[in-house]
């Protein structure tokens, strides 16, 4: 079955050119011109991605990336003009999963959009590392073959370092996407449940293995 993709984009021709390059792709299409609308839709019908562009007519793409993550986890990738990095790093704190830069190769962005849909694809996997094992259909975390019981914020914290195994989140991505938007600034939260992390699922909590420290920046879970 075909993917869905929803595009936010206000700009007619830029959303004629991306329904167009998608529909080529045999993907399913829904555009909208307007946030609110888009939100709308997304309660009644669910889709596979989004691609979002931040200049919106009736509010800004931030702030609707921010909403859309209080209750949605839907891959977003950001497509804009604003090239700044402190546009790139909020985007990514509000909870983008990826940020591609006008004007971009259709190639580009096509190998974006494969690659954000296969991870939504393995999101049901087992993920393990080291003698950790995660099971999420069954919410289950084991150690040598020993169940581990982790509160509600530990295996959130877990799951997502594992969704997103070898590459750095920062506090705030990890604050927006477990505690959400209102905790962010609070990297203290964290620090505290990695540390309880680390002694449930680490040898050595001393001297992690797979849940590394990135100093000043934030957390990773290291595979390779």
């Amino acid at each position: 079955m075909a993917e869905t993709i929803l595009v936010l984009e206000d700009d007619p021709a830029m959303q004629s050119f991306l329904t167009t390059l998608l529909k080529s792709k045999q993907y399913n299409t829904h555009s909208f011109a307007h946030g609110i609308s888009a939100l709308q839709h997304l309660t009644e019908q669910a889709v596979d991605l989004i691609l979002l562009d931040l200049g919106l007519a009736d509010m800004d793409g931030q702030h609707w990336l921010q909403q859309l993550r209080g209750w949605c986890d839907t891959p977003v990738i950001v497509i804009s003009a604003r090239q700044t990095e402190q546009d790139k790093v909020q985007a990514l704190d509000h909870g983008a999963n990826d940020y591609v830069t006008k004007p971009f190769s259709a190639a580009e962005l096509l190998a974006r959009i494969r690659a954000n849909l296969r991870q939504t694809n393995v999101q049901q996997q087992v993920f393990c590392f080291g003698t950790v094992r995660l099971d999420p259909v069954q919410r289950k975390v084991s150690r040598d073959g020993a169940d581990v019981h982790l509160t509600k914020t530990e295996y959130d914290i877990l799951l997502l370092l594992m969704r997103h195994a070898d590459k750095v989140l920062t506090h705030n991505q990890i604050l927006s996407q477990v505690w959400g938007d209102a905790y962010t600034g609070r990297p203290e939260y964290v620090r505290v449940h990695m540390a309880q992390l680390r002694q449930k699922l680490e040898h050595s909590p001393a001297a992690p293995v797979y849940l590394k420290t990135e100093p000043g920046v934030g957390y990773r879970l290291k595979l390779s």
